[in-house]
């Protein structure tokens, strides 16, 4: 474990106390103290990034520390979203889903700064990530809000609301990760002459992609009869996320040309 003193060290770790002091506001019903330390933690995860870009002279979307840092600062406009779009209150699911974002940021990957090598240095190098950063973190936030429809004490009001929520999310990150599995594709097709090089992040990203249609293809099929299969596919869905994103992208069992991620 790393404990990093730098500037960008002390950003994440502010990121973080305003997100666990969100969380104890909460804890102790005080929601306006909350919703001031939400917007704090926003706050600080945008200058983490505004500075990791200014630090480094490209994107902050080159590796697993960067993206990670994106995600983080992706969480506060959603939780408003969601409040406006469905008047649900994801404040506390997203400041916890912020806290374990940022963990291996602060305290497991490195922040040195790598030059940005060549195949990343296209047009398309920004697309292609950020449409996979928004849509993961909109995935995650899918399975959290599907947790009522797992629970037997649940109400069908609780049930329908879990699943309209859900459903809302998982349709734009899927949406999402759609873009960035098409312009990765097109991508390769410049970079390395192929569209399709079965490279191990390249596989997994799009088995991860056919889980999400099979969820599709479950809700199109059965309705909300069966919600527990259905919130068990977004959980499923996320798994496969967290598996391409850390054991198949840093894993040396899986040599490829993200290899640089």
């Amino acid at each position: 474990m790393m404990v990093k003193t730098t500037l960008q060290g002390g950003l994440i770790y502010l990121t973080m106390v305003f997100f666990t002091a969100t969380l104890v506001a909460f804890g102790f019903k005080r929601r306006t103290l909350a919703k001031g330390f939400w917007f704090a933690g926003f706050l600080a995860a945008l200058s983490s990034v505004i500075w990791r870009g200014i630090h480094t002279g490209h994107p902050p979307m080159q590796n697993l520390f960067e993206f990670f840092l994106c995600m983080a600062a992706f969480l506060w406009p959603l939780s408003q979203l969601s409040r406006w779009k469905n008047d649900m209150d994801t404040t506390v699911k997203d400041a916890t889903l912020g806290l374990i974002i940022l963990f291996p940021v602060g305290f497991v990957f490195s922040e040195a700064v790598r030059r940005l090598p060549p195949a990343l240095q296209s047009p398309l190098f920004v697309p292609h990530v950020a449409s996979y950063v928004a849509g993961y973190i909109m995935l995650a936030r899918a399975a959290l809000m599907s947790l009522p429809m797992f629970k037997r004490s649940s109400t069908k009001v609780e049930i329908v609301g879990a699943d309209i929520a859900s459903r809302q999310t998982v349709v734009v990150g899927f949406l999402l990760i759609t873009i960035g599995l098409v312009l990765g594709s097109l991508w390769g097709k410049l970079c390395w002459g192929h569209y399709w090089q079965w490279d191990p992040k390249e596989t997994w990203s799009l088995a991860t992609w056919l889980i999400y249609g099979v969820y599709f293809h479950l809700r199109m099929k059965t309705g909300l009869r069966k919600p527990r299969q259905l919130a068990t596919f977004l959980w499923i869905g996320l798994l496969f996320i967290v598996l391409t994103l850390t054991w198949i992208n840093l894993s040396r069992m899986f040599s490829g040309m993200h290899n640089y991620a």
